[in-house]
């Protein structure tokens, strides 16, 4: 069904025609076809055939998502992320975008900074932090941000959120721009060194940082 959908959707054996790509993918989707829902998704936030509706197009990507689907996780990261005022969208969008990156997308890879940074081996660790609830953890950590990142951010129009944080089974720390930081040329070198420089003196340097 999924494959009768992308022969009308591009012409490939049969005259293009919208409307029956759109009801195949349809059938497909109802056995949650992960290629259905993502050309689905496309059909929706491209307006090929159908009217513009990005409501649906991420209810689809989402769908083709949970069956790991490595383009819908990109470009639902793309959506969620253009709105980095809403905590629980770009929260969802960092997910998406690293689940892209890990399955090997190129762009994906790009846009988030520290994916290609090996963890550190054979380095003195921090007992004292480490030996920290998770709560008093969070709370050196974001005093470390309002002290000594944010501020320097805010300067330059920018700013950046604590998305994410686990100790377990190693410690990570999942930032995200805001402000004139997002797409900043210097923001995926320089910043990020100083903050992973930062972090690493307030915790220990086996500690990932992935920011977007």
């Amino acid at each position: 069904m999924a494959n009768l959908g992308l022969m009308y959707l591009k012409g490939e054996g049969v005259e293009k025609h919208y409307s029956i790509a759109k009801d195949w993918f349809e059938k497909a989707s109802s056995y949650d076809n992960d290629s259905a829902n993502f050309n689905l998704a496309l059909m929706y936030q491209t307006k090929i055939g159908v009217e513009e509706d990005m409501e649906k197009a991420k209810d689809f990507f989402r769908r083709a998502v949970r069956k790991n689907h490595t383009q819908a996780a990109f470009r639902l990261a793309l959506i969620l992320l253009q709105d980095r005022q809403n905590i629980n969208g770009v929260k969802e969008g960092f997910d998406c975008m690293l689940k892209a990156a890990q399955n090997g997308h190129t762009m994906a890879t790009i846009q988030l900074t520290g994916i290609d940074k090996e963890l550190a081996s054979d380095v003195e660790l921090n007992d004292h932090f480490r030996a920290q609830t998770m709560e008093k953890q969070l709370e050196i950590i974001n005093d470390t941000f309002d002290r000594f990142i944010r501020p320097i951010l805010l300067k330059d129009g920018g700013n950046i959120l604590l998305i994410d944080y686990a100790n377990e089974p190693e410690i990570e720390v999942r930032l995200a721009y805001q402000g004139a930081c997002v797409g900043c040329s210097i923001a995926s070198t320089g910043t990020y060194e100083m903050i992973k420089g930062t972090l690493e003196k307030v915790i220990d340097p086996r500690v990932r940082i992935y920011i977007l």
